[in-house]
C-alpha cells in the first residue's frame, strides 16, 4: 500500500483526531510566529503554514516523543520474544533510532500535511482569526 494511501485510510477511519487537535493547538499557539514568517518569506497563508511546520518538523514534541517511545516499546518486546529474554535495552533505542527515526519523523510530517490539505479551509481560518 502506497504511504499516501495509508493515511487517507486512516483519516477517513477517524484515526488522525489527534493530530487534527494537535495541529489545531498548534496554529494557536505559533500564529504570530507563522505570520512573521509569512512576511518575511512572502508567502501565501497556506504556504506559510506548510513550510513552517516543514521548518519545525513537528506540531506536538511530547506526543511525538511518547509515540516514539511506544515504536520502540513492541520492538523491545519483538526482540525479546526472537531472543527469548530481555534484550539489551539501550541497543533497541539506538538500533530504532538509526533504522526508523528518519523514516517516522517523515512519515510524521507528511501525515500532518495531509490532514492540513484536507482540512485546509478550516486550518486558515483558525490562523486567521486566532482561535
Amino acid at each position: 500500500m502506497e504511504e499516501l494511501d495509508e493515511i487517507r485510510q486512516k483519516y477517513e477511519a477517524g484515526h488522525l483526531e489527534p493530530i487534527r487537535r494537535d495541529l489545531e493547538r498548534f496554529l494557536q499557539v505559533h500564529r504570530t510566529d507563522i505570520a512573521r514568517f509569512r512576511e518575511e518569506e512572502g508567502l501565501a497563508d497556506d504556504a506559510a503554514i506548510t513550510a513552517y511546520i516543514l521548518e519545525l518538523r513537528s506540531i506536538n514534541h511530547e506526543a511525538e516523543v511518547r509515540e516514539q517511545v511506544e515504536e520502540i516499546l513492541k520492538e523491545k518486546w519483538i526482540r525479546g520474544i526472537q531472543q527469548g529474554r530481555p534484550p539489551d535495552e539501550l541497543e533497541v533505542v539506538l538500533d530504532w533510532a538509526r533504522q526508523h527515526g528518519a523514516g517516522w519523523r517523515t512519515h510524521r510530517v507528511t501525515t500532518i500535511l495531509y490532514v492540513f490539505e484536507r482540512e485546509k479551509d478550516r486550518y486558515l481560518s483558525i490562523f486567521r482569526d486566532g482561535g
